[in-house]
C-alpha cells in the first residue's frame, strides 16, 4: 500500500506541474511610472505623445508618475523609447545646477558651429585667445548644463552655460565679454 500512495502522490505532483505550465502567469504588480514613447533628443519639449506609463516593480528614484508633470519640460539629454523619466532627466526650471563648489556662467564660444556637438554633461576645457593668438588656459574643465538651441529670433546663438569652478568664474565672465573665448574637448 504505500508503494501505491507514493505513485498517487507522484501523480498528483506531474498533474499539478502541469496545470500549473497551463496557467498564465498574474501580471506583475508595480508602480505606475511615466515612460518615453519614443526617441527624443536633448532638448526636445516634452508633449502627451510622447509619454505613456507602465509598471515596474523597482523603479528608480525620482521616477515620474504623472505625465502632466512632465508635459511642456525640456529633456536635459537625448532619451531612448521605454525609458523611465525621472526628475534628473528634466530641466531644472529655475535654472540649471552646477554643483558643489561650481558655478553656472553664460558664454559664446568664437567659434558657433561648435555649439553643435555640445551636450549637456559634456566636459569641456574653456580657453581665451588674445588677438595674437596665444591662448591662456581659463578652466581646464568646464561641464556643460545647458546648451539652447537657436530660436530664430536672435542675430547670436544663445549662450552655452558652463558649470566652472566658482574661483574661475568671474574670470571666464571678463574674458567671454571682453575677448575671444574658445572651447576645447577634453
Amino acid at each position: 500500500m504505500p508503494r501505491n500512495l507514493r505513485r498517487g502522490a507522484a501523480a498528483a505532483l506531474v498533474l499539478t506541474a502541469a496545470l500549473l505550465l497551463l496557467v498564465p502567469p498574474r501580471p506583475a504588480t508595480g508602480v505606475r511610472v511615466v515612460v518615453l514613447a519614443r526617441d527624443l533628443p536633448v532638448g526636445a519639449v516634452l508633449a502627451e505623445p510622447d509619454l505613456t506609463t507602465t509598471a515596474v516593480l523597482d523603479p528608480p528614484d525620482g521616477a515620474l508618475t504623472d505625465p502632466g508633470r512632465a508635459t511642456g519640460q525640456t529633456l536635459a539629454g537625448a532619451a531612448r523609447r521605454g525609458e523611465v523619466l525621472t526628475d534628473v532627466r528634466l530641466v531644472n526650471p529655475v535654472g540649471p545646477q552646477p554643483g558643489p563648489g561650481r558655478v553656472a556662467v553664460p558664454i559664446r564660444p568664437a567659434d558657433a558651429t561648435v555649439t553643435d556637438l555640445l551636450q549637456p554633461g559634456m566636459h569641456v576645457a574653456v580657453v581665451a585667445v588674445a588677438d595674437d593668438g596665444s591662448a591662456t588656459m581659463l578652466v581646464p574643465d568646464a561641464v556643460v548644463l545647458l546648451n539652447p538651441p537657436p530660436d530664430g529670433r536672435r542675430d547670436q546663438t544663445p549662450p552655452v552655460v558652463l558649470a566652472v569652478p566658482q574661483d574661475d568664474a568671474d574670470r571666464v565672465v571678463a574674458a567671454a565679454l571682453t575677448g575671444t573665448v574658445a572651447l576645447r574637448f577634453t
